[in-house]
This record gives C-alpha cells, structure tokens and sequence, in this order.
C-alpha cells in the first residue's frame, strides 16, 4: 500500500507547520497600517496612562487575528509592565469561563470553587498592578455580553480589543456599555488579488522546497483564494495539494492536485462549522423562501423546534460566516438568501 510513495527523506515539504492556521509570520504583510493604529492605541499604557478600545470587524480569513497577535508579541518584546491576553470566545463564552482563562494565562492556578464575583476580584488586582491589553476574538459569540462591562469597570489601565466578522454586533450592545466602551472603529477590507498572492507565495517559498510547485498549480491556488477572499482557504489548498502529489509520488504540485484538492475541500472548514438539523431546516427554508425576513424564518423555525429568537439569530449569524447565507437590508429588516 505504501511502497509507491515517496521516502520521509523525499518529502516535498520544506517546514510544514508554515502551513497551519495559527502560524504567525515574523512580518506580516500588507497589514502594517493596522498594526501601526494598533500601537498607536496601546502606547499610552507604556506612559501609565489609559489606553483605547478598539471594534475591529471585516470577513473572515483576512488577517484580523493574526494582525493582533502580531502586535501583542512585539509588545511582549518591548516591555513586561503590560499583561496581554488573546481569548477566543467561540471557546470562552460566558463570563465565568473567561475570568477562568484570564487565570489561567496569568498562572493563577486557585480557581477551584470559587464563583464568578470572586474570580473577577482576583483577576482585577493583578491587572490592576500594571496594564493590560485584551483581545476577544469572535466576541459576537459570547452568551453574556456582560464580561465586556465587568473589564471596562474594574480594570484601571487597558485596551479592549474586541474582533468580529459582525459589524452591526455593537448596535446590538447594551447602552451601558456601549457609553463606557467608546471604541474607535477598524475595518479590515479584503486583500486584493496582488496582496493575496503575495501571502501565499510567501508561504509557499517556506513551506515547500524550490521548484516543488507548478506555475499553473499556484495561480490556480491563488486565483480560487482570492475568489473565495479568505486566506486560509488558499493555505489549506498549498498543503493538500501538496499531500495529494505526495501520496502519488509526484515530485511536483500540478494543476490537477489543485483541482483535487478544491473538490475536496470542506465548505464548512473555514467557519469551523457542522451542521445539525436544526442548521439544514434554516437552509431548506431559505432556499426555497428567498429573500425570506428573520422574522418569517423565525416563526417556522419556532413551530418546529421551539427555540428563542436569539437562538435562531446565532445560527443565522454561524452559517453567514460559513458563507451559506447572506443578509440584505431592506425598509422591513434583514432579509436572507442562500449564497
């Protein structure tokens, strides 16, 4: 079974973790205004002084998060007088488990029985020796958006970074903490087709030895990327292309790898979704209801499932990111199609 293919020593994979999603350039490109804007925010905390928030929003797949972990590590290098947290709220999303992690990144291991109050004491008087930056990822997923106005009260000196693909998420906020958030506002725009390329060349030159790929293969890699306007769509394809010429013994990535390998690829593996029934019955309904009000969706949804608005408006949100619907304003609200 194994005999045809390539020897270990004959790999076409220079250093395949270059590949991987959560891989961080030493300099990431066409995202240096950004994170200048970003520096620019938090230097007030090296002067001891209060910082700015910020509401960062674009799609998926454009450098928002690795644009903010970029920054975090420089600051690192420069100064240990500011606490830097990255927290995920797809994983963190109630309050009790984001002071847990907070904990945990600070290495304060005595969190066993204590309740959320005291967790966020804890939390407040280390921080509060110093400054803090915060980033939470994805926080249109939190289930209490309350952790958002606990942080903004009780720690003195910091930046509230808060990412999402949804722009209309902080319309959503609850006045109180809109009026104590005050964020500046930063879109990240999709990469053109040139700053696309780019990015995966630069992953392909380290990832993979020289002449491994085929022209045409790599044109077409970046071409469907940039269709697609999400990066790590384009990674994915670099590396299972590549597997694929592996596992036929080519020495070289051509055209029909990449073809392969598109025909392959997940559509829901970039919005880390699976979808349940719940998610197929929404889907049925719009594709055959276009242009279908929330509202309308709603109440099918309800007579079938018995499940609150909000509940609904989550999964919409989910498979919007997914790229299996979209959202059209009109006079009467939010209208979805089906992509």
């Amino acid at each position: 079974m194994f005999k045809d293919m390539l020897k270990q020593d004959e790999t076409l994979f220079k250093d395949e973790l270059v590949l991987d999603y959560e891989y961080l350039p030493k300099i990431l490109k066409y995202r240096e205004n950004q994170q200048q804007h970003f520096a620019t925010v938090i230097k007030p905390l090296l002067q001891k002084r209060q910082g700015s928030n910020l509401f960062i929003y674009g799609s998926p797949g454009i450098g928002k998060t690795a644009a903010c972990k970029h920054v975090l590590r420089e600051l690192e290098l420069e100064t240990d007088q500011v606490y830097t947290f990255y927290i995920n709220c797809w994983k963190y999303d109630t309050v009790y488990k984001i002071l847990a992690e907070l904990c945990n990144q600070l290495k304060y291991k005595w969190i066993q029985n204590k309740k959320t109050d005291e967790l966020l004491k804890v939390v407040a008087e280390i921080l509060n020796k110093k400054s803090a930056v915060i980033i939470l990822d994805e926080v249109d997923k939190l289930k209490e958006e309350q952790i958002v106005y606990q942080l903004l009260e009780d720690i003195y000196k910091k930046c509230l970074f808060l990412i999402t693909n949804e722009k209309d998420w902080l319309a959503k906020l609850d006045d109180r903490v809109k009026s104590r958030l005050l964020p500046e506002l930063l879109e990240f725009k999709p990469y053109n087709y040139k700053e696309t390329k780019g990015i995966l060349e630069e992953r392909k030159d380290y990832g993979f030895y020289p002449g491994v790929w085929d022209e045409e293969a790599f044109e077409k890699v970046a071409e469907y990327c940039f269709e697609k306007q999400d990066v790590r769509i384009g990674i994915t394809l670099l590396k299972n292309s590549a597997n694929l010429a592996e596992n036929k013994s080519s020495r070289k990535v051509s055209l029909e790898y990449v073809e392969q390998a598109i025909a392959k690829l997940n559509p829901f593996q970039q919005a880390k979704i699976e979808l349940d029934d719940e998610d197929k019955f929404i889907i049925d309904y719009i594709k055959n209801n276009p242009k279908s009000p929330i509202s309308k969706i709603y109440e099918e949804y309800n007579k079938k499932y018995e499940k609150s608005q909000r509940t609904l408006r989550r999964k919409l949100d989910l498979l919007k990111e997914a790229k299996l619907v979209d959202f059209e304003d009109s006079p009467f609200g939010s209208l979805v199609s089906t992509k």
